[in-house]
C-alpha cells in the first residue's frame, strides 16, 4: 500500500451528505442512516445484555465478524497490497468535512455498526455508529499531523457530539462514546487513521464507573488526579491539559490526558485554546507510542478512550498493548512488567527525541 494514497476533492464531492454536522438534526441523521442501503446486510441484532457480576454491557452484531481488515504483520505487507477503500471513496455517505493543511477530515456512518436506529418496541438496544477519519491522507494521523491541523479534527470531533448530546436532551438517558483502535492486536480492522464515535442509549460500565465515583468521592476523578498523582509522573503540560502516567499503571506506558477545568464534562465546552491543548496531548501521547513501541519489539498497538459525561470531568486514556493479558489479570489482579517512575522517565526522554 503505497503511503502517498489518500481521497481527493472528487471523491468527497461524491459521497459528500453533509458538509456540517452542526447545520443538520439528529432525526436528519437517523434517516441518513436508514437511507444508506449500503448497510442493510450489517444491521446488528439490536439487543445487548449486561454481566450481572460488574455491569458490562454485551451487543450482538453477527455481521461484524464479515468486516474488511486491511492491518498485516510487516512480513505480510510486502508486495500486493490492497488498496485503500476509505481513500477509493469506497464507503457511506459523509456527514461533515473539514479542510486541513493537507487535505481534510471528515466524518461517515459505520457500515459495520454496533448500534442502528431500529425502529421496533421492547428493550432495543438503539443508536448510531460514526467514524471520523483523522485526515484524507492514508499516511496521516494523529503521531504525525501538525497540531494546528489536529486542533480542527479535535473541533469537528466536538461538533459531532454537541449535535448528538444537545438535539435530543429531555428525551432519555443517550451517551457518546468515543475511542480509537490502532493496530491489529487491539481491534483496529483498517490502516487507515480513525475515530470511532458510538451514540445511544446502552450505558458503558466506565460511565457508570465515573459516575459512582464522584457521587461516593464528592469529586471528579480528573479532580483526584490533579491533587494526588505524583508530580514525577507528570509528562506534559499543556496549559490547559496534562499528560501523566497515572501511579495505578497497568501496564508499561499507559497515559492520562487530564483537562485541568474539571467543571467540563464534555468536547464541545472546551474552548478553542483547550482543545488544541487536548490535541497536543494526543500528538505527544500517540508519537511516543510509535517510537517506544518498536523498541521493545512490540507491533505498534493501542487503544485511545474518551472519558466523557457523568462523573468523569474529561480525561483520555492512551492504552498501549505493550504487555499480554493473562488469567489473574481477568480476575482483576494486574502484574505490570514496569513501574511507573520508569516509565514516565522513559516516555519523556522519547518525546525529547521525537
Amino acid at each position: 500500500m503505497t503511503t502517498s494514497q489518500q481521497m481527493d476533492r472528487q471523491t468527497l464531492e461524491r459521497i459528500l451528505q453533509v458538509q456540517d454536522i452542526e447545520t443538520i438534526s439528529v432525526s436528519r441523521l437517523v434517516k441518513l442512516f436508514r437511507e444508506e442501503e449500503q448497510m442493510s446486510g450489517f444491521l446488528p441484532d439490536g439487543t445487548h445484555q449486561a454481566d450481572p457480576r460488574n455491569g458490562d454491557r454485551i451487543l450482538y452484531n453477527a455481521s461484524r465478524a464479515r468486516r474488511p481488515h486491511d492491518h498485516r504483520q510487516p512480513a505480510q505487507s510486502q508486495g500486493g497490497a490492497k488498496e485503500c477503500a476509505i481513500c477509493q471513496g469506497q464507503t457511506t455517505g459523509i456527514v461533515d468535512a473539514a479542510a486541513l493543511s493537507e487535505g481534510f477530515t471528515f466524518i461517515n456512518k459505520n457500515l459495520f455498526p454496533v448500534l442502528y436506529p431500529l425502529d421496533g418496541d421492547g428493550d432495543l438496544a438503539r443508536g448510531m455508529h460514526f467514524l471520523q477519519w483523522t485526515s484524507s491522507r492514508h499516511d496521516r494521523d494523529w503521531y504525525n499531523m501538525p497540531p494546528d491541523d489536529l486542533s480542527i479534527v479535535m473541533a469537528r470531533l466536538a461538533a459531532l457530539e454537541r449535535v448528538l448530546l444537545t438535539s435530543l436532551e429531555g428525551q432519555g438517558a443517550n451517551y457518546v462514546s468515543i475511542i480509537k483502535n490502532y493496530g491489529r492486536a487491539v481491534g483496529g480492522s483498517l490502516e487507515h487513521g480513525h475515530q470511532q464515535i458510538l451514540f445511544g442509549n446502552v450505558m458503558p460500565r466506565r460511565v457508570a464507573e465515573n459516575h459512582r465515583y464522584e457521587e461516593t468521592r464528592g469529586e471528579t476523578l480528573t479532580d483526584y488526579l490533579l491533587r494526588e498523582n505524583p508530580a514525577d509522573l507528570a509528562i506534559a503540560d499543556y496549559g490547559a491539559a496534562v499528560l501523566l502516567v497515572p501511579y495505578f499503571m497497568r501496564r508499561p506506558y499507559d497515559m492520562m490526558l487530564v483537562v485541568k477545568d474539571t467543571g467540563k464534562r464534555h468536547l464541545y465546552e472546551l474552548t478553542g485554546d483547550e482543545l488544541l491543548a487536548v490535541a497536543r496531548g494526543w500528538h505527544d501521547a500517540t508519537r511516543v507510542i510509535h517510537s517506544l513501541m518498536p523498541s521493545i519489539g512490540r507491533e505498534i498497538a493501542y487503544n485511545i478512550l474518551v472519558h466523557n459525561g457523568l462523573g468523569a470531568g474529561l480525561y483520555f486514556e492512551f492504552l498501549p498493548f505493550t504487555q499480554e493479558e493473562g488469567g489473574l489479570e481477568k480476575l482483576g489482579l494486574h502484574v505490570c512488567q514496569q513501574n511507573p517512575a520508569t516509565a514516565a522517565s522513559d516516555i519523556r526522554r522519547s518525546l525529547r527525541v521525537t
